[in-house]
């Protein structure tokens, strides 16, 4: 059944194809939103709408996404603000997250997951680009994999992204045909896992999985240091999820 969010969004694009491409996306996930394209809309929403996360897309100015991002802030300090643009870079003061608007549309459904999940923390957020975070398809192929994930297996981008979930996710914790349903379908999971890197090495990661828009598994990992590993009250996937292999 497909998650129904309370979340609303306000998404702001100056071309048409790509508000209707981002307005079907968000509403498959279950977010209801409000899509504004023109300067004169985006400032009308952002005096007069409640809306809880504001997505600013490349197709505005540098000079446009600071002053609207600068105007949710000033209306409404518990908003969120989301910047894709080319570059991935957080430098808009007022933004709480940025990433390459050339990420793909699992990518942006994750980063908007993710701030759904912190809002009200008063956290302001990194590039996704800075957390090892990753997107599986229902197909088990990886389609999103951030910097830091590729550097803790040892993988460049266009290596991770050739690989499946089977070849990553190894020993007890593997991931078996009905768990990784179970996975997708659950929503909120956490556990911990071993992970295989390029060298051979196995990694033991802390695992978080949000909200799952239909259809993708999105993960955050967090590296296992030999203390915390030593106290472990965490189980595998398969532990944390008590479903059994195939």
């Amino acid at each position: 059944m497909k998650t129904v969010h309370s979340t609303l969004l306000l998404c702001s694009s100056l071309d048409d194809a790509m508000m209707n491409s981002q307005r079907a996306i968000f509403n498959s996930a279950g977010y209801p939103v409000i899509m504004a394209s023109s300067p004169v809309q985006i400032q009308h929403h952002v005096e007069n709408t409640s809306f809880d996360i504001a997505v600013l897309n490349h197709t505005l100015s540098a000079q446009a996404r600071r002053s609207i991002a600068h105007d949710v802030k000033a209306k409404n300090r518990a908003a969120s603000v989301l910047v894709l643009h080319a570059s991935g870079i957080l430098d808009n003061p007022d933004a709480d997250m940025a990433m390459d608007s050339r990420s793909g549309a699992a990518a942006v459904l994750a980063a908007v997951a993710k701030l759904e999940e912190m809002r009200g923390t008063g956290a302001r957020h990194s590039p996704m680009e800075h957390e090892p975070i990753v997107i599986v398809d229902a197909d088990r192929n990886y389609v999103f994999v951030s910097d830091a994930a590729c550097r803790l297996l040892g993988y460049d981008r266009s290596q991770f992204l050739q690989l499946r979930i089977d070849d990553v996710v190894v020993g007890n914790t593997r991931v078996t045909e009905r768990l990784f349903q179970k996975l997708l379908n659950d929503g909120i999971q956490q556990g911990r896992i071993d992970l295989l890197h390029r060298s051979g090495a196995v990694v033991k990661a802390d695992y978080f999985s949000g909200d799952q828009p239909a259809g993708y598994m999105i993960e955050r990992w967090a590296p296992v240091t030999a203390q915390a590993e030593d106290s472990n009250g965490l189980g595998g996937h398969e532990e944390s999820n008590t479903t059994s292999g195939d």
